[in-house]
């Protein structure tokens, strides 16, 4: 529908003044943010055509400003609201999503899968874990690009010991959306099972992790 045919009262700012902003859909939140619309296109439109380009409001989150001037209509200050809107969201969310000292490993499990599902780069991620289950510290080892990251490992076991963790998990996330492991993540997971039981560390899991899910990979022994 045409920006020009809906009545005053349901035009997106009138919406968000009477309803709050949640009652806006993701084409009308971003018509706001747009303003106006360009040649041959209300707001309306270009905020649809957007979002259809980009394949919804999560593949948006991922562009960048060059990807986003090449739509027909988009120029730079319209491209660097939403740049801007996008980026107070994504750390908006990942504060708070970080999992602080004290909270269950599981829970902080979840966070990180949501925290690392827009990301185009791969992450590595330890949890040091107490007795109880509770996190220690989470580190953020390392991050490469969209084809894998560089673990440490002997970094990551010094850690281990310095903050007497009772346990150890290690999660990476899959740029790509897939949580099938790959070789070298079944392999890595061996490897860091067999290190940290020398350690007399509990290898409570790695984790593959994407589009806000997250998949363990079996440790030997497990069916």
């Amino acid at each position: 529908m045409k920006l020009a045919s809906l009545p005053r009262e349901e035009m997106p700012r009138e919406r968000i003044r009477l309803r709050g902003a949640s009652a806006l859909s993701v084409p009308e939140l971003l018509a706001v943010l747009l303003r106006t619309g360009s040649r041959g296109k209300d707001v309306l439109e270009l905020a649809s055509e957007l979002l259809h380009e980009f394949g919804g409001a999560k593949g948006l989150a991922r562009a960048t400003e060059e990807e986003m001037l090449a739509i027909p209509g988009l120029g730079d200050a319209k491209a660097c609201v939403l740049l801007a809107a996008l980026e107070l969201g994504k750390r908006l969310e990942a504060a708070r999503n970080t999992p602080q000292n004290g909270k269950d490993w599981r829970a902080g499990l979840d966070e990180i899968a949501r925290d690392l599902a827009f990301e185009e780069r791969e992450f590595i991620v330890g949890l040091h874990v107490r007795r109880n289950g509770s996190i220690i510290v989470m580190d953020r080892i390392s991050f490469g690009g969209t084809e894998g990251a560089y673990l440490d490992v002997k970094y990551l076991l010094r850690r281990a010991v310095r903050m007497d963790s009772h346990g150890l998990v290690l999660v990476h996330n899959h740029p790509d959306g897939s949580l099938q492991p790959s070789r070298e993540d079944r392999c890595l997971t061996d490897f860091l099972f067999r290190r940290t039981k020398i350690l007399d560390i509990h290898f409570l899991g790695h984790f593959v992790v994407a589009n806000g899910e997250s998949l363990s990979i079996s440790l030997p022994g497990e069916i």
